[in-house]
């Protein structure tokens, strides 16, 4: 994270029915500065858990603000991130070449046609 970023916890929600943290943060003079990857490792550290029990839920700034507000969840075991949060939130967290190649491995493959189905003139 960038050394003029200050990170500010402002709402902490304990859910025990999901195993998980969810906390409303501030990243002050943030915006432009601040990436998911490294709001994740902010979190993770000021936490003092692993980065890989951190996910982003949401990361926005405001018109005319520096500041960035983030929503994040803190999972207490990394298996029930896949349970719980779909598939796109987890590639979006990922560095942008990996991302790339995550997103073309999840695409649908198209369908070969059938011979029956060729137009007849």
């Amino acid at each position: 994270m960038h050394c003029l970023s200050t990170l500010e916890i402002v709402n902490e929600t304990e859910n025990r029915m999901l195993s998980r943290r969810e906390l409303v943060l501030t990243f002050k003079a943030g915006s432009g500065l601040v990436t998911r990857q490294s709001a994740a490792e902010a979190i993770a550290t000021k936490l003092g858990v692993s980065k890989d029990k951190v996910k982003l839920v949401s990361l926005h700034g405001q018109f005319g603000l520096r500041d960035l507000k983030a929503v994040a969840y803190v999972y207490s075991d990394t298996k029930l991130i896949t349970r719980q949060l779909p598939k796109y939130m987890a590639i979006r967290e990922l560095p942008k070449e990996e991302r790339k190649k995550a997103r073309e491995a999840a695409k649908p493959k198209p369908a070969a046609q059938a011979p029956d189905a060729v137009k007849k003139s």
